[in-house]
C-alpha cells in the first residue's frame, strides 16, 4: 500500500494489528507523516467521515491553525457545495441493480489529496517564519529619556527607529562607546533594525554580542532574538540550539515563552 492507503486504513481502523503497530512506530520517526495522519483526520472530520481517534499529543502550532481552517465558514461551504455538486450527479442504477455508487465521495477524495498537498507545502515553507511573526515585537525594546549628551545620542537613534529610518538608527547607535552603559542597549537597537531591513545576518552576530556581555543583566535577551532570527530565515538546528540555551536557566528572558514554542 502507498503512504495514502496506509493513512486511510489507519485512520478508519482496518489495518490488522501488526501493520498498525509497524504505522504507528513510522510515525514516531517521521514529522511528516504525523502531520500527515493528523491533517487527512481533520479533513475526514470536515465531512463527516467517521475515523479512529489518534494521539493529540503531535499536534503543534500549526496543526491547530489547520484545525481552525478547517472549521472556518470559508471551509464548511466548499465543503457544502462539492457534497451539494456530488449529489446532483450520482450514477444511475444498472440494470444489473448494482448499488448506486455517489460520485462525491470521489470528488470528497481528490479535495483532501489536493488540500494535503497544499497543506504541507504550507507549513513546510513557512512553519518557522510564523513562530517569528508571532512572537516578535520590538516595542518591547527600552524607551530612553534626555539627561545627558550620550542619552541624547540614545534617544535620537530610538527615535529614528520609530520612525522606521533604521539606516540611520544604525549609525546613531553605532556612535556609543563598547565601554559606555548605554552600549548594550545600543545594540539592542541595532540588531532589531538590521532585522527590520531583512540584513539577517548582521542581526544574528549583533544579537551575539549582547549574550556575550556576560556584565549585562539582560543579556539573555541576546539568546531570545538570535532564537526569532533562526526561525525567521528557517534555521531549525540554531533554533532548537538557542531553545536549548535559553531552557537551561529559569531567569532567561522569554524562558516561557521559549518552553511553549514546539517546533
Amino acid at each position: 500500500m502507498d503512504t495514502f492507503d496506509l493513512i486511510d486504513q489507519y485512520l478508519k481502523g482496518t489495518l490488522s494489528e501488526a501493520e498498525k503497530i509497524a504505522f504507528e512506530n513510522r510515525m514516531q520517526e517521521d514529522q511528516n507523516l504525523k502531520e500527515e495522519v493528523l491533517i487527512q483526520k481533520q479533513l475526514f472530520a470536515s465531512h463527516d467521515f467517521n475515523t479512529k481517534e489518534v494521539e493529540n499529543d503531535w499536534y503543534t502550532s500549526e496543526l491547530q491553525l489547520v484545525k481552525e481552517k478547517l472549521k472556518s465558514d470559508e471551509n464548511k461551504k466548499l465543503s457544502d457545495k462539492i457534497k451539494r455538486i456530488g449529489l446532483e450527479h450520482t450514477v444511475p442504477t444498472l440494470v444489473t441493480k448494482k448499488k448506486r455508487q455517489p460520485r462525491f465521495i470521489y470528488a470528497i477524495a481528490a479535495t483532501i489529496a489536493v488540500t494535503i498537498t497544499t497543506l504541507m507545502l504550507f507549513f513546510n515553507k513557512t512553519s518557522l517564519p510564523n513562530y517569528y511573526e508571532k512572537e516578535v515585537n520590538w516595542n518591547e525594546l527600552p524607551s530612553f529619556t534626555v539627561k545627558s549628551d550620550v542619552e541624547t545620542t540614545i534617544s535620537e537613534g530610538e527615535k529614528q527607529f520609530r520612525e522606521k529610518k533604521y539606516k540611520q538608527a544604525i549609525k546613531s547607535f553605532e556612535t556609543i562607546a563598547p565601554n559606555d552603559k548605554w552600549y548594550p542597549y545600543a545594540l539592542l537597537y541595532i540588531g532589531a533594525s538590521y532585522d527590520q531591513l531583512n540584513e539577517n545576518e548582521n542581526a544574528i552576530a549583533t544579537f551575539q554580542k549582547i549574550a556575550q556581555l556576560s556584565d549585562f543583566m539582560e543579556h539573555s535577551k541576546g539568546y531570545w532574538y538570535q532564537l526569532l532570527l533562526y526561525l525567521k530565515t528557517n534555521d531549525k538546528a540554531n533554533a532548537l540550539e538557542m531553545k536549548k540555551i535559553i531552557l537551561e536557566n529559569p531567569s532567561n528572558y522569554k524562558y516561557q515563552e521559549t518552553k511553549e514554542l514546539d517546533f
